[in-house]
């Protein structure tokens, strides 16, 4: 399967709120990355996807969660969004509404 990049605004904290990152899958993980150059070289986070959960907000916003960790997540993008939840749920990751 092709790497697929998704770039999405993700929550860091009450100082700077929302900055861009980049995720990947690989497996059952979802990495980050501060930027495209950071890819394949300097993992800044990540989740494990098989005990995971997701709650989509409105079209361009998603929470996830597993266990250790919550990623709160925005899209410049509605498809972009749909296009990561369909991913997600390809990997069994139960997505709810709100």
């Amino acid at each position: 399967m092709d790497m697929q990049i998704f770039h999405f605004k993700k929550w860091t904290n009450w100082i700077f709120w929302y900055q861009n990152r980049c995720f990947e899958f690989q497996d059952t993980w979802l990495n980050y990355y501060w930027d495209k150059d950071d890819i394949g070289k300097i993992i800044r986070g990540s989740i494990n996807l098989s005990s995971a959960t997701a709650q989509r907000i409105d079209l361009k916003t998603l929470y996830l969660s597993n266990e250790k960790v919550t990623y709160y997540l925005k899209s410049d993008s509605a498809k972009d969004m749909e296009d990561f939840i369909s991913r997600l749920m390809e990997l069994k990751v139960t997505v709810t509404d709100t």
